[in-house]
């Protein structure tokens, strides 16, 4: 037994250093057992905000661990949370806020001052714009403040109003002040102005211009050396400072006889200035009708009188603007006559319409024109001069390109020539038919609907009909406006002119392709000749062209011209039949569906071709070079046109491929197309052979689908032909 046991405790000494005799003490409950200390106290505390205008609050945030409570000294006082925030103030003097914290091992503190600031006063800004007026004028008071949280006006003015502002005060008689006390935390600051109202004087006249008429004899150009005066009617006038251009007072507008008044300050240096401007927007009829320099950066017209003193008494004071002619050529800075003849030719234009309409709202029209505008020299540029010839535009998609680095957008408008080139050149803005004509698309744009496509034209020219329709349309309305029915262009500087008589038949190439018979028809409604059947003035005409014309399903056309006055004016449907026949033109609907007459282009005929959602298009469709192309595809047989009806909406497919119908025809090697409804209202207008519009969604109603050869030459006489299939579901 003695012996096991020794063995026994050899084992267990051996076990005790395996395990370590720490553990084993451990475990038998020894000294190691005794849990470590707690962590000390942790707090932030912080102010926001941190600086303040006496009178003011901060708030104060705080956040501790390891405490078991916190007490508040100095500014504030008292036990706190662990964590809070809390609002001090108002203040009104720099405060230091303590927390101390304690726990089980030890105490923190925070301390954290908040900066008081005695408060700033508010600042006022107060202006009048003028600061000096005329009796009976108004100016424009603005104002603005800092440090401020309410403004009170007085005197000139009365009631609360915000810290910033604009606002128009007037009319006033005598010279007042106006005074506004804006409040903040530091005060309240007053500002004060006068506005003058000083003495006045009135400067009355006649402003005109001096207008070169044609020669008696037809062909012999203008009159150069006999210019007659007329008044500058409807325009713009101002008294301005001679040094800045500043305006003294309200402008003022010239009456139908060029006389004008103006009230303007007593004893004062200045100057009349008369501007190529009309403005109407009090009431309607309205306009806003400018001419601009296109070749100096679109600046205004104005004609200056000479500087004069404006006294403590009325004064007259004329001015006329001359043609700039000395005998031989013209000084090109003293055409100052030019910008007024072509506003005056454009008031009468305006009186039409505004005679048959006087609720006529005119949209803005600018009317460029230079002395240096000619005929395209290199490439077309607006903005060098080179604007091709006396056109209108809308401005649509145009681009001055070529000599304009870089290209700019077109601003549309009526542009002008005006280079007399030692003689070589072209001056239209005598040429009142001319600028009439121009204003007459300006009508056809924005009050009625024009869908032609322009491009040249001249006298016998067998055109597309919309191309006919618009230009037989202007020239019939310059002698509306001018009521004469001769037609006279400039040319050659000014020594010659060309043109024609709308109450004489020419009797040749007559037509509905023609913008000659268009125009004779158009005059003859208008005109009461002995030799015409109807004189129906202008306002039936304008209604047809602002209503049904507007809103043709075909295409804007003599056809749907005249079958919506038939059908305004039942009673006259024969007179007006009369008419169209003694231009070959024969008695139709809208769509022209009795014409046959297409004067040796029978591939124009008919006017419509008709065609049926997903059935073939047996006849073949060639663009026709009989009558030349123009510059962009736009005479007789160029273009040919479908008529699609849909009963549904359909989502439909175009698609013109060129091929060769027959003997003396060629392929059409690069077919577009175009698609109208009330006006366009898709194309397709790729390069290739083939040319497909392609999923267009289309309501129920008749369509236009107009196809052509963009590669129509006048070189080759051999129509360009393409099969077309109109398919859709």
């Amino acid at each position: 037994m003695t012996g096991l046991h020794s063995m026994e405790t050899g084992r267990l000494i051996g076990l005790l250093g395996t395990l370590g005799l720490a553990a084993l003490l451990t475990g038998c409950g020894g000294s190691g057992g005794k849990p470590p200390p707690s962590p000390p106290p942790t707090l932030t505390l912080t102010a926001s905000p941190g600086s303040i205008v006496t009178g003011l609050t901060s708030t104060l945030t705080w956040a501790t661990t390891d405490s078991t409570g916190c007490t508040a000294s100095q500014g504030w006082t008292g036990s706190r949370g662990a964590s809070g925030t809390e609002v001090v103030g108002p203040l009104t003097a720099t405060t230091t806020y303590t927390l101390v914290c304690n726990g089980t091992s030890g105490s923190v503190s925070r301390s954290v001052t908040v900066t008081v600031t005695p408060p700033v006063a508010p600042t006022v800004t107060l202006t009048a714009t003028p600061s000096s007026i005329l009796p009976g004028e108004s100016t424009e008071l603005e104002w603005s403040s800092a440090d401020a949280t309410e403004c009170t006006a007085s005197e000139g003015w009365t009631g609360t109003r915000p810290t910033f502002g604009i606002e128009q005060v007037g009319p006033l008689a005598t010279t007042t002040s106006f005074t506004l006390a804006c409040t903040g935390p530091g005060g309240t600051t007053t500002q004060t102005i006068p506005v003058a109202v000083g003495a006045a004087v009135v400067v009355s006249g006649l402003i005109e211009f001096e207008r070169v008429p044609f020669n008696a004899a037809a062909g012999q150009g203008l009159d150069i050396d006999a210019p007659v005066v007329q008044p500058a009617r409807q325009i713009v006038v101002e008294a301005v400072n001679p040094n800045t251009g500043a305006r003294f007072g309200q402008a003022t507008t010239t009456d139908d006889n060029g006389n004008y008044s103006l009230v303007v300050p007593e004893n004062t240096n200045m100057v009349i200035r008369a501007r190529a401007e009309m403005v109407k927007a009090a009431a309607v009829p309205t306009w806003l009708i400018r001419v601009l320099n296109n070749t100096n950066d679109n600046a205004l017209y104005v004609m200056d009188g000479a500087e004069f003193n404006s006294g403590t008494a009325s004064s007259t004071r004329d001015l006329r603007a001359l043609t700039g002619w000395n005998g031989t050529s013209y000084v090109n800075a003293d055409r100052a006559a030019a910008p007024f003849a072509i506003l005056d030719t454009v008031y009468s234009a305006v009186q039409l319409i505004a005679n048959a309409d006087g609720a006529t709202e005119f949209p803005p029209l600018d009317i460029y024109w230079s002395p240096t505008n000619r005929p395209t020299v290199t490439t077309f540029c607006t903005r060098d001069g080179q604007i091709g010839t006396t056109f209108y535009t809308n401005g649509a998609n145009a681009l001055d390109a070529g000599n304009c680095t870089p290209s700019i957008e077109l601003p549309g408008g009526i542009y002008v020539l005006g280079d007399y080139a030692n003689g070589n050149g072209d001056t239209d803005e005598f040429d009142q038919h001319v600028i009439a004509h121009e204003f007459g698309h300006y009508v056809e744009d924005n009050f009625s609907r024009s869908d032609s496509i322009g491009g040249e034209h001249v006298s016998g020219d067998h055109l597309d009909m919309r191309v006919a329709f618009g230009e037989g349309w202007g020239n019939a309305y310059s002698g509306m406006v001018l009521d004469d029915p001769l037609y006279r262009d400039s040319f050659s500087g000014v020594d010659v002119d060309g043109g024609f008589d709308l109450e004489t038949d020419t009797a040749t190439d007559e037509g509905w392709f023609s913008e000659a018979s268009v125009g004779e028809i158009l005059w003859d409604l208008f005109d009461p000749g002995n030799d015409d059947p109807l004189a129906l003035g202008f306002a039936p005409i304008y209604s047809v062209m602002t209503g049904e014309q507007a809103g043709t399903e075909a295409l804007t056309s003599i056809f749907s011209f005249a079958a919506a006055l038939k059908s305004d004016r039942p009673a006259d449907a024969a007179a007006i039949n009369a008419l169209l026949a003694g231009e070959s033109i024969s008695n139709s609907d809208a769509f022209g569906n009795n014409e046959t007459d297409a004067d040796g282009s029978p591939s124009a005929i008919p006017l419509y071709i008709p065609v049926t959602l997903n059935t073939p298009v047996t006849q073949a469709i060639c663009s026709s070079a009989t009558f030349g192309v123009g510059n962009n595809n736009n005479k007789l047989g160029n273009r040919r046109y479908l008529r699609l009806t849909l009963a549904n909406p359909s989502v439909v497919t175009i698609v013109a491929t060129g091929f060769a119908a027959g003997a003396g025809t060629v392929a059409a090697t690069d077919p577009d197309i175009y698609v109208f409804s009330g006006g366009l209202i898709e194309t397709s207008l790729n390069v290739g052979a083939t040319e497909t519009l392609s999923q267009r969604p289309f309501a129920a109603g008749t369509y236009i689908i107009e196809v052509h050869d963009f590669d129509l030459a006048a070189t080759s006489l051999q129509p360009r032909c393409m099969s077309v299939s109109v398919t859709g579901t």
